[in-house]
């Protein structure tokens, strides 16, 4: 794959041999699957999705050697040892990190109703609570030395209601099923995967989930890796630009009508201006 810009223009680097956009009958039929599986999500038990982890941590550790030799192609970094390292520590880890801690996140919901909090819980002067989450392991001392993470709570929370604000979506099962839709910013490829991981086992979202252009390729990879939540109908993947994101917005109502006929100007304007992108001059530049 070769990276590429338009000479003199300000867009993003665009990778040749990325995916296509997807058609508006593939959203359409995308959505109308994840609609017809957002109550099944709603109601599968903690233990199912403890069991759906071990599948996704195993779909991304079998796809990992993939993953990290497209990206380094894409990205022009594939006789770069630093930086080959460098996508295994931003893209892939932190998605097997997160599964990790989502799958522990569960098995303490499990056990107690809501997740473990590793470190102290304390008051501040103003009686904010905040509650120490980092580290959470030996490792985490050890590789992470001095760092440490904090969530401030919400004024008004106190140290004895705190359990009741964690694992909400766990506690009450009567909200009705609902979808999501993830579009992937910047070059980092682990941001997107966390979002659709955070959308589904904290929200309780369905997910549907389009990659940025620049790093679509990672796409398909993701589809395999997250084999086990696209063949139960719980994600879907696709494809595409601003223009495709507009035209999905606009046709699922996601707009307010007085808006539509500018953003159908918007969507026009984006895809002429693509249009003249692939028509336009390239000079091939490192990622």
């Amino acid at each position: 794959m070769a990276t590429t810009v338009p000479r003199g223009a300000p867009e993003f680097p665009i990778v040749s041999g990325v995916m296509p956009p997807s058609t508006q009958e593939t959203m359409n039929a995308a959505v109308q699957e994840l609609q017809s599986h957002k109550d099944e999500w709603v109601g599968l038990s903690v233990r199912k999705r403890i069991g759906l982890i071990d599948r996704l941590i195993e779909g991304i550790t079998t796809i990992a050697p993939s993953w990290i030799a497209v990206s380094s192609q894409a990205k022009g970094i594939a006789e770069d040892p630093l930086g080959v390292c460098e996508e295994w520590a931003a893209g892939l880890w932190p998605v097997l990190k997160n599964l990790r801690q989502l799958r522990q996140a569960l098995v303490d919901i499990e056990a107690y109703g809501r997740p473990r909090i590793p470190g102290p819980i304390r008051s501040g002067p103003d009686g904010q609570v905040v509650a120490q989450v980092f580290p959470q392991t030996f490792y985490d001392r050890l590789f992470f030395q001095g760092i440490k993470a904090e969530i401030w709570m919400e004024p008004g929370v106190t140290i004895a209601d705190l359990p009741q604000t964690q694992a909400v979506a766990y506690r009450d099962k009567q909200h009705v099923g609902r979808f999501a839709l993830v579009l992937g910013a910047g070059n980092v490829a682990s941001i997107g995967p966390m979002d659709v991981l955070y959308k589904l086992f904290v929200e309780d979202q369905v997910v549907l989930f389009k990659p940025n252009p620049v790093n679509a390729y990672v796409g398909p990879l993701v589809e395999e890796g997250f084999r086990a939540l696209v063949e139960t109908g719980f994600l879907r993947v696709v494809y595409g630009g601003a223009a495709e994101v507009l035209t999905f917005a606009i046709m699922w109502g996601w707009m307010k009508s007085t808006s539509r006929a500018q953003i159908r100007l918007l969507t026009q304007s984006f895809s002429v201006k693509a249009r003249r992108v692939q028509n336009s001059k390239r000079k091939a530049i490192p990622c």
